[in-house]
């Protein structure tokens, strides 16, 4: 004679759930290098394209007008001190030039961080 009907039914769920493991395990193990190739190129760009950033820097607003001097690098942002505050550039938004640091931002934009 067979077990109890509830035993099978609670060796069937487990069972089932067993399945329904390997193959969760399964889908994320076939995901995460697909996930890995996309996330490569760009953190690849973001590295190539950061100017290198040395304290006492001059950083310019996007037309041209003197925001200040680099003070510290502080995550992904530079801290400058200007009338007085200590404001913060976002790295991306900058590049080097001849004259030292050039942001994308405005003086509008910049007078608002």
């Amino acid at each position: 004679m067979a077990g109890h009907p509830v035993t099978f039914c609670i060796e069937t769920l487990v069972t089932n759930m067993k399945i329904h493991s390997v193959f969760a395990l399964a889908l994320g193990l076939v995901a995460l290098p697909a996930a890995a190739q996309t996330a490569a190129p760009v953190a690849a760009a973001a590295a190539t394209t950061a100017p290198e950033i040395k304290s006492g820097e001059m950083v310019w607003s996007a037309e041209g007008r003197r925001i200040g001097r680099v003070d510290r690098v502080r995550g992904d942002a530079v801290v400058v001190i200007r009338d007085m505050k200590m404001i913060s550039i976002p790295i991306a938004s900058l590049t080097a030039s001849e004259r030292g640091l050039v942001t994308t931002l405005t003086n509008k934009e910049i007078s608002r961080l």
